[in-house]
């Protein structure tokens, strides 16, 4: 595939997103709030020539909530978004908010350097450093007679 045409952004994409903002909010979670669903945290993933990046938007869910578990394929992260106790509330008016538990497995098609992974959690953003693995060029195979 063309390095270019792998990285450059089509003028599509900020439709795609907002189409996709809208079929999510159009979702029966919203017409119908006291029913179970999952969680899907908003998530940019970047590749540069060594690493792949992402960042995911995160707000409210606690540090001790939270796990990052790479592999060579790629990373999972899981957490819990806990709904504030607020006391004495009589009404509700609006739940636009989306609280309970997530997990988002994200793939890589290319090896992952798991020793060197980092991650780091600012401003309800985490973002997560996956470097790629170095493969040697050439190795050189013995060959054995009878």
């Amino acid at each position: 595939m063309d390095s270019f045409k792998k990285t450059r952004l089509s003028p599509f994409d900020g439709i795609e997103k907002e189409f996709g903002r809208m079929l999510r909010n159009m979702s029966s979670h919203y017409m119908f709030p006291y029913r179970l669903q999952s969680l899907v945290p908003a998530t940019d993933i970047y590749e540069t020539t060594d690493k792949f990046i992402v960042y995911m938007e995160i707000p409210g869910v606690r540090l001790e909530k939270l796990s990052v578990l790479a592999s060579h394929s790629g990373v999972t992260v899981t957490g819990i978004r806990q709904r504030p106790a607020f006391d004495h509330t009589t009404c509700v008016h609006q739940l636009e908010v989306e609280y309970g538990k997530f997990e988002r497995t994200i793939n890589f098609d290319t090896p992952i350097d798991v020793d060197s992974t980092s991650s780091i959690c600012k401003d309800g953003f985490l973002l997560i450093q996956l470097p790629k693995k170095k493969i040697s060029g050439q190795i050189k195979v013995t060959i054995n007679g009878e």
